[in-house]
């Protein structure tokens, strides 16, 4: 069955364990503590925005408020910052939308106010009003159009709580940072969906983002590219996993886009390469994408691409027909295609090595050279694997309690990781985690740093966040 073929098809839900949901991973280390491409300082995210630590472990002040989501420009001085800014207006918020959201919010709203009108009770009409923001951008139309005669209709705790309802606007833009100060430039994007991933092009003329579609479900997201000098952004594909990345040329975008309705658990996916900027840079998105190979989508679908034009990505194997009780999909595995062995997929992970790695591979990420891939669990596993010969070696086994700290690459010899405290006594430590810098690599050296040995107990769990602790 070839991606065509695939694409066409549909998993029946019965057939296979239900796939992960889309995971708020704005908590997960490798969205809080971000090095530069240099090496010299990480962007680290807490609750209040954005602060930099050095390669000891100080830590600055706040830099810039509402940031939750960076990446690095090649310069190590300049990142797309994604912030989060309230708005409580429908007018506001209708512009965010876009005409065609608004309008078919509105109508929404004005039906919902005609059966208020006819007799129909709040908390009855408004109990089921579909994807997950959707219902308080209703309850904010109906309360900007039909204020007063809607306050008459409501008890005083519901238009309290009327009252208090707004949307959050994320918004895209370039910082610099010079002199331990951090200052945005314009806003290139602005939008309601929240930000799920941010990939800067090679040579930094463009990012590549995806946001997470929330407003209708909240299985898949939305791919989009934005120029870092001027405003607007172009949609590449609709339905995609989270994590996409750019060709090595950084005139193509890779990524997992899925077939079938959002609301079916399981669904098939292709392997997407897409052009989407001219050899001068420009915009231009190809109306076809070139089908790589075929999968099983899940939204966590990590894609990465190799300077040798391989592609690496996670996907659980199986073959159809199947028997249900044969069903598991438990085992990712990483795979790569390779373009110059005649488009072949092949197998990353020796099997014998399969066990020295998590089950899920949705947090592996390759070190600068392309020669390691470092990859976290969900239960706070760390592993590193050597691309040359299959290799796994376990710096961290999965524990009864953890982060989802997710570990990153600080260069091509050390990752940094959220390393879990020891059990006092059989009691859960107070600070029940450190992140840490060591060499990656056996046989370089196996001290380790601990970058946050002088922060406080609440910048501590302010980085990780308290959606990471198990």
């Amino acid at each position: 069955m070839n991606a065509a073929t695939l694409n066409s098809h549909r998993l029946r839900p019965a057939m296979l364990p239900v796939v992960l949901g889309l995971l708020i991973l704005s908590g997960c280390l490798e969205k809080h503590f971000v090095w530069s491409p240099d090496g010299t300082r990480a962007a680290v995210i807490a609750k209040d925005g954005l602060h930099l630590c050095a390669p000891e472990g100080q830590l600055s002040p706040l830099l810039l408020p509402d940031v939750y989501l960076v990446a690095w420009l090649g310069d190590s001085q300049r990142l797309v910052v994604a912030r989060s800014r309230p708005i409580g207006d429908w007018v506001s918020i209708a512009r965010a939308l876009g005409p065609e959201r608004a309008a078919a919010i509105t109508a929404e709203a004005e039906r919902l106010w005609q059966k208020m009108e006819a007799g129909g009770q709040w908390g009855t009409l408004t109990m089921n009003l579909g994807g997950r923001k959707t219902p308080e951008l209703l309850k904010i139309c109906l309360r900007d159009r039909h204020g007063d005669a809607l306050h008459a209709r409501l008890s005083a705790g519901e238009w309290d709580g009327l009252q208090s309802l707004h949307a959050d606007r994320s918004e895209l833009a370039v910082a610099r940072v010079d002199g331990g100060q951090a200052q945005a430039g314009p806003a290139l994007y602005e939008g309601l969906e929240k930000i799920e991933d941010l990939r800067v092009a090679p040579g930094d003329r463009a990012v590549a983002f995806t946001t997470d579609l929330s407003i209708d479900n909240d299985k898949e997201c939305r791919l989009l590219i934005a120029r870092l000098d001027a405003a607007g952004a172009a949609t590449v594909a609709e339905h995609t996993a989270a994590y996409p990345d750019w060709s090595p040329d950084g005139r193509s975008v890779v990524c997992v886009q899925a077939s079938g309705a959002a609301q079916d658990e399981l669904r098939l996916a292709t392997l997407v390469r897409r052009e989407v900027l001219g050899a001068d840079g420009t915009v231009r998105v190809a109306e076809k994408g070139e089908d790589l190979a075929g999968l099983m989508f899940g939204n966590l679908t990590r894609v990465r691409c190799l300077r040798d034009g391989r592609i690496l990505f996670n996907a659980p194997e199986f073959s159809l027909p199947i028997a249900a009780k044969d069903a598991d999909v438990e085992r990712e595995e990483l795979w790569a295609w390779d373009g110059a062995r005649q488009a072949t997929l092949v197998r990353v992970i020796p099997r014998g090595e399969a066990e020295n790695l998590p089950k899920n591979l949705a947090f592996f990420e390759v070190s600068p050279d392309d020669q390691h891939v470092v990859v976290g669990g969900f239960d706070g596993e760390v592993s590193v694997l050597t691309l040359a010969t299959g290799e796994a070696q376990v710096w961290q086994k999965a524990g009864d309690y953890n982060l989802m700290g997710a570990p990153v690459w600080r260069n091509a010899e050390e990752i940094t990781y959220a390393r879990r405290s020891s059990l006092g006594e059989g009691k859960r430590p107070e600070r029940f985690a450190e992140i840490v810098r060591r060499k990656a690599i056996p046989g370089q050296g196996d001290e380790e740093v601990v970058l946050s040995r002088d922060w406080s107990k609440e910048m501590l769990e302010s980085v990780f966040g308290p959606s990471d602790r198990k």
